[in-house]
């Protein structure tokens, strides 16, 4: 490990630092020669969009070119950036970067499959792409199917890129059935939409038992990556109105105030019914994790789920690991977030105030959402400035411990 992009006080980390979000990010130009025909009618509506920075369209593309140096690895983004799209110099990159190794997520068309397979059904995206909101998810889900073909030969090319996979399933034994097939194909991560109850049930129910023991027993982490809420909301009409209007937007985030007030929802409402559903009683093995959708939240939410267990109302008792009968969870909520829930936190956030208001020192991670604008230019310099006061055992916690149960091998 060079490691020669790591500031000073960070050094103590370099070479074993894990990062929680990554993505390949390849032009649409060259999305059907990689991933086939059925990649054709989401590059050409991309590839009829007007060139901007860091968007999907490069007319001019020639290749994964740019030099891998300390300067472009942090300053450039988008499809351009060394490594968005050859794994080979991807690995050059984290070298650099002193990271170990990475969770990659899609952002081609295993990003547009997984939004469109979760889509509200009056969003227009859909519309696109069929004549009933029917036709729009199922291609998203062939789109799914495509990009999680081309990571199994990712997961072949290198132990150090953690592929992480979207799946689905109207069924519990389909979601288990399409999971049991990405793990063995080399998957170390599953990613699943938040906006809806998978497979149809709750996420606490315990006909799930099964497809969380099979992660569990895998170490395969279940992740909540942006880009799966789409039915969260009943409408999206919340958001129809001028205030909201004019906002830069991309594949993943809108930058306007009302989404950025509540893209956090889905995924908290996904982890809380999980805690307090003992999820995580029954499967203490099973880790899952949060990406961009900012930190802010994971907070708050283990102090309200600790007020409401010290003021349980439960009129019976419950069965709990071990056969034990309680009318509340064993541990406080709070102690199952710290032991089984990770958050990614993006560098703009105050990170610090979280560790003073909350604590939760296990929780939040380090991630460079490389090569992605949001990740930031300068993110080791600004979480060095939130996190150093708190020593180095804090900062080891960030950077490389806290985030290790989610990477398999």
């Amino acid at each position: 490990m060079r490691a020669a992009a790591v500031p000073e006080a960070v050094k103590p980390c370099a070479g074993r630092i894990v990062d929680v979000d990554s993505h390949e990010m390849m032009p649409a130009q060259i999305w059907e020669e990689t991933f086939g025909e059925i990649a054709k009618p989401i590059a050409d509506l991309i590839k009829s969009q007007p060139p901007r920075p860091n968007h999907a369209s490069i007319p001019d593309y020639t290749g994964d070119i740019m030099p891998v140096d300390p300067a472009s690895i942090f300053k450039v983004k988008g499809p351009v950036a060394p490594g968005a799209v050859d794994i080979d110099r991807r690995l050059e990159v984290m070298d650099l970067m002193g990271i170990k190794s990475q969770l990659l997520f899609p952002t081609s068309i295993g990003l547009w499959g997984i939004q469109l397979a979760t889509a509200a059904p009056e969003d227009k995206m859909l519309k696109l792409f069929g004549d009933t909101p029917e036709e729009g998810w199922a291609y998203g889900r062939r789109l799914v199917d495509a990009h999680n073909e081309w990571l199994v030969g990712v997961a072949r090319r290198s132990s150090r890129m953690k592929t992480v996979a979207p799946v689905y399933g109207d069924t519990v034994e389909e979601l288990i059935a399409n999971t049991r097939r990405l793990i063995d194909s080399g998957m170390a991560g599953i990613w699943i939409g938040t906006g809806s109850p998978p497979a149809g049930i709750s996420p606490a129910h315990s006909d799930l038992d099964p497809f969380y023991a099979m992660l569990a027993e895998a170490k395969v982490g279940l992740h909540f990556h942006i880009g799966g809420s789409g039915t969260f909301l009943r409408t999206s009409e919340w958001r129809n109105a001028p205030a909201f209007e004019g906002f830069k937007w991309t594949q993943e985030i809108s930058l306007d105030p009302w989404w950025l007030s509540v893209v956090h929802l889905s995924v908290q409402n996904f982890i809380a019914t999980m805690v307090t559903g003992a999820v995580f009683d029954r499967h203490p093995e099973l880790y899952v994790c949060s990406q961009e959708h900012c930190a802010h939240w994971i907070g708050p939410l283990a102090q309200m789920l600790d007020i409401w267990h010290h003021n349980n109302h439960s009129l019976h008792e419950k069965e709990y690991m071990g056969g034990r009968m309680m009318k509340r969870l064993p541990m406080l909520p709070s102690e199952y977030i710290r032991r089984n829930v990770r958050v990614m936190a993006f560098d703009f956030e105050p990170v610090g105030d979280y560790l003073d208001n909350y604590g939760l020192y296990e929780v939040y991670c380090f991630a460079s959402d490389y090569p992605h604008v949001e990740g930031g230019s300068d993110f080791y310099g600004k979480f060095v400035q939130q996190i150093e006061r708190f020593g180095p055992e804090v900062m080891e916690k960030f950077f490389v411990t806290n985030a290790e149960v989610l990477f398999p091998g």
